[in-house]
């Protein structure tokens, strides 16, 4: 028996919303170039026929194997699987007992070892069938000559796992890793918790190098630094960081029409529901509760959390330590970040004498603006009949917004020693940006890790 591969590359990609799809880099890597490198370095004895089915307008990348242009993507997937069926019968080597494997051209991250061991597992098992799984049936599929008929019989936008579904009790599922049948149906998205100013320096950070961001939060945010962090939409409905506009959203498609606008959309969802209509390329808990409050391993291909509270390869993949020091914005593969100290890192000398918890509850009336010079001892906000005075001299630099529900103990505000530049009160602090950068080059390092063969 052979198996001859069919690369399924014509689907016009209306989630996508660009033409190009199959052109888009993912770890350095074009989709399409780099599906076509990966298959063809199969050299087994089962291996037959190589067939790209592809739409007009396809770059054409370098390949050996058979072209079939689908001329009417308008007809569904239904139509490429016939063209190339129709094709492959047409063909000398082609015999009905072999069978026929389809691939789709965007899984960035599928091993090529992984499509030969699960047609390999396929083809010992002695089914009709055979699939990967990850919690549920995935792509690719191999299917015996007998399932041909079936599939040639499909219509519209259904391919083959109508086929497999009406006959589970014929199927080989081999095990898949999570990133491998992620398909990129999406532009590369990343999912935020939380859009605190920690939070929002690594999503704008990651929103400069290029991927689609959508920040998450609850309905009142404790922010203090609420100048430089995208959560303060949630209470003006736009805001602005260093120059990256971010804009409340209520829904899914109010969401996709901020991203077409180039902005950052920010929505109110702590329990992360979004990933029923969206399918991240990575999860990042930036929410710094210091215990994981609902990130999960499996959220997105790849999951990162920040600071205490998660154990990297076990409820998330990779963990960034956030305190300051020696260790900070160190990626860790495995273990987790430094315990909580409950002191804030020193800058000037400074650490907690720098953070302002209110001595009480009720309402906040600031005396002063973030930016605003203050001295030492001088009253600068009150809550309720409770006056605050400054434990350091330096610059207002944070905030919690006057319509919080303050409560006794929260951290309210927090002063800025250096008094050498005012503007830093408006800028996305080093600690952030450093977190950021770190972050960036760990999703990075794992896109060019998982687009190998």
């Amino acid at each position: 028996m052979k198996v001859h591969l069919i690369i399924l590359a014509a689907g016009r990609s209306l989630r996508y919303g660009k033409k190009d799809k199959l052109s888009e880099q993912v770890g350095g890597r074009k989709l399409l170039p780099s599906l076509l490198f990966k298959m063809e370095q199969m050299k087994k004895e089962w291996m037959g026929y190589q067939i790209l089915v592809c739409g007009e307008n396809t770059e054409k990348a370098d390949y050996t194997g058979i072209r079939v242009v689908n001329e009417n993507p308008e007809k569904g997937i239904s139509y490429s699987v016939f063209l190339a069926l129709h094709t492959l019968c047409g063909l000398p080597e082609w015999k009905p007992q072999d069978a026929v494997c389809f691939c789709t051209a965007d899984q960035p991250f599928l091993k090529r070892r992984t499509v030969e061991n699960m047609v390999e597992g396929f083809l010992e098992s002695k089914k009709g069938i055979g699939c990967l799984f990850f919690k549920d049936p995935k792509n690719p599929c191999v299917f015996g000559g007998k399932y041909v008929p079936e599939l040639l019989s499909l219509t519209g936008d259904t391919g083959g796992k109508k086929v497999l579904r009406s006959h589970m009790e014929d199927v080989y599922f081999y095990p898949a890793e999570k990133e491998e049948i992620w398909d990129m149906d999406e532009e590369r998205t990343i999912v935020i918790r939380g859009a605190g100013d920690l939070a929002s320096g690594v999503g704008y950070v990651l929103y400069q190098a290029g991927y689609r961001i959508l920040m998450l939060d609850v309905e009142r945010p404790a922010c203090i630094r609420r100048q430089v962090a995208f959560c303060q939409a949630i209470y003006e409905g736009v805001c602005t960081v260093q120059g990256v506009t971010g804009r409340l959203a209520a829904a899914e498609e109010e969401v996709k029409k901020i991203w077409s606008d180039k902005e950052i959309p920010v929505l109110i969802d702590p329990e992360c529901t979004c990933l029923e209509w969206v399918r991240p390329m990575v999860v990042i808990d930036a929410i710094l509760a210091k215990k994981n409050i609902g990130t999960k391993r499996d959220m997105a291909p790849l999951t990162i959390g920040l600071g205490p509270g998660f154990t990297a390869g076990n409820d998330v993949d990779l963990v960034v330590e956030t305190m300051r020091g020696d260790t900070l914005a160190h990626v860790y593969e495995e273990g987790r970040a430094l315990a909580n100290t409950g002191v804030p890192g020193l800058i000037e000398g400074y650490g907690k004498e720098r953070v302002i918890h209110a001595p009480a509850s009720g309402t906040i009336r600031y005396f002063y603006r973030v930016g605003d010079p203050v001295h030492k001892g001088e009253v600068i906000a009150k809550v309720g009949n409770t006056e605050i005075t400054a434990p350091i001299s330096g610059y207002l630099r944070g905030a919690i917004h006057e319509n919080y529900p303050v409560v006794k103990g929260l951290k309210i505000m927090d002063i800025e020693p250096r008094m050498d530049d005012r503007e830093r009160c408006f800028r996305i602090s080093d600690k952030a940006e450093k977190l950021g950068k770190a972050i960036w080059k760990a999703i990075t390092n794992w896109e060019e890790r998982c687009c190998g063969n």
